[in-house]
């Protein structure tokens, strides 16, 4: 029987505009680790009003338990935040002994990585996240969605009050030619080349913001 072991349980996505939540579970003893996603879904306009996700949180909490066997002997170690207001409860009542705490270390690399893993898969560049040091900002995050609205706007967490700011706005259209290599298409991920033609899409939300696409990438865009 297990007596001293530890269970340690984090989040990684909640403030990311792109996506759901991934929630993780580990136990640092045994290097045991069970994750799994909060679905987009949950996030859209009526089920954000009814915090629909924090019931999942609990949802996905009990099935990791089952699978690793979590004894009510075992310290659980919770992160601090509003994802786990339910789960606290829930585990109150199964008899769980917790706390919240700073999560740090192994765990928190985990939930991160598999969170980032999680929205390349949805498209977002590994490129594009990778060498930042604020890969899930929200207005980095915007622009892309901007890139290819029609078929992005649904990994959105909409239910979002900043996002009510500014679902309304309708970028301005524009030909250029771009002069510098340092660029990529944020609707194909790939790199502009020096001195080609574009189109750049403007549009101000609380800041000035310009998005660059291939203009073929974008004409393809139109005509779809």
């Amino acid at each position: 029987m297990r007596v001293s072991e530890m269970i340690q349980i984090d989040d990684s996505g909640s403030g990311s505009l792109i996506g759901g939540t991934c929630i993780g579970v580990y136990r640092p003893e045994t290097n045991e680790y069970y994750f799994d996603i909060i679905p987009v879904e949950l996030y859209n306009k009526e089920n954000f009003k009814k915090k629909l996700y924090l019931d999942e949180v609990v949802n996905i909490i009990q099935r990791s338990f089952e699978s690793m066997k979590v004894q009510k002997t075992e310290t659980i170690e919770v992160c601090r935040g509003y994802m786990f207001e339910k789960l606290k409860k829930w585990l109150d009542d199964q008899g769980y002994s917790w706390y919240c705490t700073h999560i740090t270390g192994r765990i928190q690399e985990i939930v991160e990585k598999n969170f980032e893993l999680y929205t390349i898969r949805l498209g977002l560049p590994e490129q594009y996240i990778k060498y930042t040091r604020f890969p899930f900002h929200f207005h980095k995050l915007l622009k892309w969605v901007f890139a290819d609205y029609e078929n992005r706007i649904s990994l959105c967490k909409v239910g979002w009050k900043s996002w009510a700011k500014i679902e309304g706005i309708v970028p301005e259209v524009r030909d250029e030619t771009i002069h510098s290599n340092n660029f990529i298409c944020l609707k194909c991920g790939k790199h502009i080349k020096k001195d080609s033609r574009v189109k750049v899409l403007h549009y101000y939300s609380n800041r000035e913001t310009t998005v660059f696409l291939h203009h073929y990438c974008y004409d393809k865009k139109v005509n779809e």
